[in-house]
């Protein structure tokens, strides 16, 4: 029986193989935990689909699996399986492929280029960082489930190829001396300080996809103002008072800032909206997105109809989105629907930056540190609002940046209603 890679949430795309729980000959009953997946979405788990013994793994822990790709066989004990390595051509992009007996043309060019390299066992990441390094994979021995190379067995030997090439190349340098050369000349080479490779892969790897298309396709441009910040610390100060004295969950400044943004943006349909050439969705409703750094990847989670939220509404779906964010347990629809974003860098001591919008949106809001010029001027806080020129136009942007100033600097008043 075949353990699958379920459904990531965007077709076609690979998961990356975090943690096995059971090796081959482990014995698991049907709704054990077999294997943890990394997604651009979240991590998820792999239940065992019924009792058996595990005959085989295919994939190895840092790999990266296609969407609906073999995971691992059960079956009987003394049960023996075909061989089912994954093809060298498989792709690490797009839907899996079904090997065929014939092999193909990519396939084909490679093992042209590698020979004997071609018939080790190896994972086609592996197989990759070796062809690039010009690493001879029959020279390795693979630290993989059977004997397979996989990905860390490259790096290894590429490191000690590395070490073992300084000498030589001091060597050369110095080489005999010359009567005509400086002195000088004839001095060491520092050695090259080694790398570590940080594969692109899961939540990283389609941040950076989806930043560079944004870059690519839209016409973004950013403006920026100030919105005097002294009626926002203040109520942030009290709020901190009171739900410490209470007891109650604590609502911080990002909160507030969360709240006035969708109270603001509401009123401005076309910021509030997805471009398509086909037609511009204006909605009704904000959707508003939120950036939170993670060990994993910078990932925005989405409170839906934000602006219909209390002030305490608004601070405990955040709450409980940063955490379950932080945690790697964002679901898919979790991270869907998104019809504005707010970037805050406050927190890091920046003031000013150009944040990058989430297509299909139009506008994401970035937040810097509020700062004061000297003691007894007002505390001030630097906005900066991205948008897509193609569905909104720069005097309909700084009306929003406008309101979403007034929204901050009435924030105690605002929630009130």
């Amino acid at each position: 029986m075949d353990v699958r890679v379920p459904t990531t949430g965007n077709a076609g795309e690979d998961a990356v193989v975090l943690d096995w729980n059971v090796a081959v000959g482990s014995t698991v009953n049907a709704g054990d935990i077999l294997v943890t997946l990394e997604t651009a979405k979240a991590v998820i788990e792999v239940d065992a689909p019924a009792d058996g013994v595990v005959l085989k793994i295919l994939f190895d822990e840092g790999e990266d699996a296609p969407e609906h790709g073999v995971l691992a066989i059960l079956g009987q004990a003394g049960e023996v399986v075909a061989d089912t390595s994954p093809a060298p051509d498989t792709p690490t992009e797009g839907a899996p492929t079904a090997p065929s007996s014939g092999g193909t043309v990519a396939a084909a060019q490679r093992h042209a280029r590698s020979g004997v390299s071609e018939r080790v066992p190896a994972s086609p990441r592996a197989r990759l960082l070796a062809e690039r390094n010009s690493i001879d994979l029959a020279g390795l021995t693979g630290s993989g489930p059977g004997g397979r190379i996989i990905i860390q067995d490259v790096l290894t030997a590429k490191r000690h190829a590395a070490t073992e090439a300084v000498p030589t190349a001091a060597a050369a340098v110095s080489g005999p001396p010359s009567t005509s050369a400086p002195a000088s000349s004839t001095a060491l080479l520092p050695p090259a300080h080694a790398a570590t490779v940080v594969p692109v892969r899961g939540a990283r790897k389609v941040t950076a996809q989806r930043m560079h298309a944004s870059l690519q396709q839209t016409a973004q441009l950013t403006i920026t103002r100030y919105a005097e910040a002294d009626a926002l610390l203040a109520y942030a100060g009290r709020l901190r008072t009171v739900t410490v004295a209470t007891g109650r969950p604590k609502i911080g400044v990002n909160d507030l800032l969360l709240f006035a943004t969708a109270r603001a943006v509401v009123k401005h349909p076309a910021a509030n909206s997805w471009f398509d050439w086909d037609g511009i969705s204006q909605f009704s409703h904000v959707n508003l997105g939120f950036a939170v750094d993670t060990p994993q990847a910078l990932l925005v989670p989405v409170i839906p109809a934000a602006d219909t939220l209390t002030l305490a509404g608004v601070a405990e779906a955040s709450r409980s989105l940063i955490d379950t964010a932080r945690a790697g347990r964002l679901a898919a629809q979790q991270m869907e629907g998104g019809t504005f974003t707010v970037s805050n860098l406050g927190g890091l001591g920046v003031h000013w930056f150009t944040p990058v919008l989430n297509p299909p949106q139009t506008g994401i809001l970035g937040v810097g540190t509020t700062h004061r010029s000297h003691p007894d001027a007002p505390a001030l806080l630097p906005l900066s609002l991205t948008f897509d020129h193609r569905a909104i136009d720069g005097a309909a942007a700084a009306a929003l940046l406008a309101d979403i100033a007034g929204a901050i600097e009435t924030i105690d008043v605002l929630a009130a209603f």
